[in-house]
């Protein structure tokens, strides 16, 4: 029943499953040896049997005038799961137009406790596809151990996540350079994360994290997105220059 389940997904309806199986567990046999132990009716093993030969999970051979069928390799399932694979992937993109395109309202949820903030920082790299980009208003907060799940540092370095980050001057010295990763700072006289507060801006979401209380904010809206994302670049690069001149 198992297997049924698991071969129910690639496509396989209960008849080809229970056929496919009987013919991996006792190996060569007729279409009568087939109904007898799968209890099929042949009229409908004459409908499936065909079937499962086009897709290479059987094959028919001909002894003493009498047509035998016989498994092939469970490798062939590989094909099938390919194939869905392939077909699931070409639709992703039409579905993901039409969520964008589904409400033009904002969605906002309030979020509390600390596994919420885990959930943004795995949300940013689920969302995210290779090589896209995330802004980063980076607090204070160590974040190491606390707030990021166990496998973030994994998953956005496996999709070359690119970063840009605006935090506080005493922070950004701190930081190891990172071919992924630029970071500019926020003078120390005016220190904009003394509230302890950060912010995200990745895709179509905004998030809004305040450690102090461990309650997290997520807009997502794509015009809202683009123009915070906006906001972060014009003063990403006012503040390089400005990093620039100092040196």
């Amino acid at each position: 029943m198992r297997y049924q389940k698991i071969l129910s997904k690639l496509g396989l309806s209960e008849w080809e499953s229970s056929v496919y199986l009987d013919l991996l567990e006792h190996g060569t046999s007729s279409i009568v040896d087939i109904s007898n132990r799968t209890g099929i009716h042949r009229p409908m093993l004459y409908k499936t049997l065909p079937l499962l030969v086009e897709t290479w999970l059987i094959s028919s051979i001909i002894r003493w005038k009498r047509k035998y069928f016989k498994s092939e390799s469970p490798e062939h399932l590989k094909n099938l799961f390919e194939k869905l694979s392939m077909s699931f992937n070409s639709i992703i993109p039409d579905l993901e137009d039409l969520y964008a395109s589904n409400d033009t309202r904002p969605n906002i949820q309030v979020l509390e406790w600390k596994k919420w903030i885990r959930q943004i920082f795995e949300d940013v790299v689920l969302t995210l596809k290779n090589w896209d980009t995330y802004f980063r208003y980076s607090s204070r907060v160590d974040f190491w151990g606390k707030f990021l799940p166990n496998n973030y540092y994994e998953q956005r370095d496996k999709k070359n996540i690119q970063r840009y980050v605006i935090t506080s001057e005493t922070r950004a010295k701190s930081k190891q350079s990172k071919p992924n990763r630029e970071v500019v700072y926020i003078p120390s006289w005016f220190d904009l994360f003394d509230e302890n507060v950060g912010k995200l801006i990745y895709w179509n979401k905004i998030a809004i994290i305040d450690y102090n209380t461990l309650t997290s904010f997520i807009i997502e809206n794509r015009l809202l997105a683009k123009f915070e994302e906006k906001i972060f670049r014009t003063l990403f690069r006012f503040l390089r220059q400005m990093m620039d001149g100092e040196r």
